[in-house]
C-alpha cells in the first residue's frame, strides 16, 4: 500500500524547485540592473571627464559629482558581490 507522504513528496520537491528557480531568475535580474545602473553611473562619469577636458566651461562640481557616484555604486557593486561570495561559501560549506 502507498503511503499518503510518497505521493506528496515529488509534488511538494517540484513546488520547492520552481520557487526556487524564480528566486534565482529574480536575484539574476536584480543584478542585473545593478550592474547596468553602475555602467551608466560610469559612462556619465566619464561624458563630465571629457567635456572638462575639452570644454570651455569647466564644471569642477559636476564633474567631481558624477565621479564620486560612480566611484560609490562600483564600491556599493563590489560589496554586494563580496557579502554574496561569503554567504554562497558558507552554504556550501553546510551539510545536509
Amino acid at each position: 500500500m502507498m503511503r499518503i507522504d510518497q505521493t506528496i513528496a515529488p509534488a511538494v520537491a517540484q513546488e520547492q524547485g520552481q520557487q526556487r528557480k524564480d528566486a534565482v531568475q529574480g536575484m539574476g535580474e536584480t543584478f542585473s540592473r545593478m550592474f547596468d545602473e553602475v555602467n551608466q553611473l560610469q559612462h556619465s562619469a566619464d561624458r563630465k571627464i571629457e567635456e572638462f577636458a575639452t570644454s570651455d566651461n569647466k564644471d569642477v562640481h559636476g564633474t567631481m559629482i558624477a565621479m564620486q557616484k560612480a566611484e560609490i555604486s562600483m564600491r556599493l557593486l563590489l560589496q554586494v558581490r563580496s557579502k554574496l561570495t561569503t554567504a554562497y561559501q558558507e552554504i556550501s560549506r553546510m551539510q545536509l
